[in-house]
């Protein structure tokens, strides 16, 4: 049932949104449409002086909550920013997905109206969905080239990058400490083609790396592949994009064929050694060490609901008839009864 109370507290903010002037789609003009008249617009190209009105908005109290239009990037932006202002328990976070990888907000199916999200802390900075290493890094760094051309879709862009990437496959040797939630530590030192750290479910244009995880249980999922043939990763995509890899949910149990080359751990910390490159939501970083730990319930976010205007007149001229028809069937009711 949904909480009468959190939709009533999100009709009553004053809400700042947060555009971007590049984007098209006459984006400016919907957002206008629907506001009050205490929300106001922000619009810079600039991402840092985004982030920097979005940490001021945090701590001057004027606006109860931010709302921001973009892919797993804006989001990126927007929670370090609400982090680094020492204040993200004042202020609540809206995302409205209009990017070209909308990933984050996948893991938000499930959720309705108010709700606090865990957040990842790694070397000073923040993330709230997925960190990885390795040829996700390199499939990330050749897919931002090819979003760049028109045609190119961010989802098409991930898979023509992982295609390109394969050709090359460079492992990278390299040691990952699991630190688990009784205290206790697991290192592993090996020849690893990917490592990703995840809080949600899904990245690269919708490849579901960790079905088993929630972005407010204060557990990271960590999916670990070692070195491998060609033949066995392209035999392995399949299963991975669809989330298809553990055969046990709950148990978080890697299917029986990819035990050898997979690690799929639930832990509260992660350290991993070696790496060439480190990528962050869709930010890419030159870390050769990355230390994370979970920050639980760290961010107040607020579920954006699409509103389909076409959809909701087509709905209620639908219902409309129906009454009408109801009304008739029960006049002709009466009038025999009588």
């Amino acid at each position: 049932m949904k909480d009468m109370t959190s939709v009533k507290q999100s009709c009553c903010m004053r809400m700042v949104h947060i555009l971007n002037p590049l984007a098209g789609h006459g984006l400016a003009k919907k957002v206008k449409k629907h506001m009050k008249e205490t929300d106001e617009v922000y619009s810079d190209p600039s991402s840092e002086n985004t982030s920097k009105f979005i940490e001021e908005a945090c701590r001057d109290s004027k606006h109860d909550c931010v709302s921001v239009y973009g892919g797993d990037g804006t989001v990126y932006k927007a929670v370090n920013a609400l982090m680094n202002s020492g204040c993200a328990s004042n202020m609540k976070l809206k995302i409205v997905p209009y990017g070209s990888g909308n990933d984050f907000v996948k893991s938000l199916d499930d959720k309705e109206g108010d709700f606090l999200i865990d957040v990842m802390e790694y070397n000073g900075k923040y993330a709230a969905n997925v960190i990885n290493m390795g040829f996700d890094c390199a499939v990330v760094k050749r897919a931002v080239k090819l979003k760049k051309i028109p045609i190119v879709s961010g989802k098409m862009a991930y898979i023509f990058g992982v295609i390109g990437e394969l050709v090359k496959k460079k492992p990278f040797h390299g040691k990952i400490t699991l630190t688990y939630n009784d205290g206790t530590a697991e290192e592993i030192e090996d020849d690893f083609l990917l490592a990703a750290v995840a809080n949600g479910r899904w990245y690269g244009g919708g490849f579901q790396v960790a079905p088993a995880a929630k972005i407010d249980d204060g557990i990271l999922d960590v999916v670990i592949v070692k070195n491998i043939k060609r033949t066995k990763f392209l035999g392995m995509v399949g299963d991975f994009k669809k989330g298809k890899h553990l055969s046990d949910l709950e148990m978080c149990t890697v299917k029986d064929e990819m035990k050898e080359y997979m690690l799929y751990k639930k832990c509260i910390g992660v350290k991993v050694e070696g790496c060439p490159m480190v990528c962050a939501d869709g930010e890419l970083f030159e870390e050769n060490v990355v230390d994370i730990k979970v920050i639980p319930k760290a961010i107040h976010l607020i579920k954006h609901e699409e509103i389909d205007e076409k959809k909701a007149k087509k709905e209620a001229k639908k219902q409309a008839k129906l009454a009408k028809k109801k009304a008739k069937k029960e006049a002709k009711l009466t009038k025999k009864e009588n």
